[in-house]
């Protein structure tokens, strides 16, 4: 995985703009890893549901996203107070996967504190199997990828099999 800069992830949509709370500090003094993995995980789930993936899509249309690999790389801390924003992007995709990327981006130092990579694969809910995306959403997450094409060159920690 290679790094983007901050003003290239700042071209991404952003999930979050939050300040770390008291409680998500750690023994060390600084954010605990599971709270970079919880908004970094929620991230393109949010995103995907601008797309079109509504509320009702587990429930109605009985699709879903499972993950089946990620990858975090942390490369700052950050403290308690300090202002952090989570970016998201999508990567790529075959019919039933996708490639999907969130940056957490230290606003009080204009640098990047973690970047982590995921995999989904897109399931029926009654057969617990891989099924293709459908075309509904599918067609947004493909200019969402055209939108963002520096991405491929970013986020090389994980990919998609083709």
């Amino acid at each position: 995985m290679s790094l983007p800069t901050t003003a290239q992830v700042r071209t991404l949509p952003s999930a979050f703009d939050m300040t770390v709370p008291d409680d998500a500090i750690d023994e060390n003094g600084h954010m605990n890893i599971s709270k970079y993995f919880e908004h970094g995980s929620w991230a393109p789930w949010l995103r995907l549901g601008q797309l079109g993936m509504a509320d009702d899509y587990i429930p109605v249309r009985r699709l879903s996203f499972f993950t089946v690999e990620h990858r975090i790389a942390y490369v700052g801390e950050l403290r308690r107070g300090e202002r952090f924003t989570v970016h998201v992007g999508l990567v790529g995709r075959t019919a039933k996967a996708l490639h999907a990327v969130s940056y957490v981006v230290d606003e009080e130092h204009d640098r990047l504190a973690c970047a982590m990579e995921i995999v989904y694969v897109h399931v029926s809910m009654e057969s617990r199997r891989a099924v293709a995306i459908p075309d509904d959403l599918a067609g947004p997450i493909d200019a969402e990828v055209a939108a963002h094409d520096w991405l491929a060159e970013a986020a090389t920690g994980l990919s998609l099999r083709r």
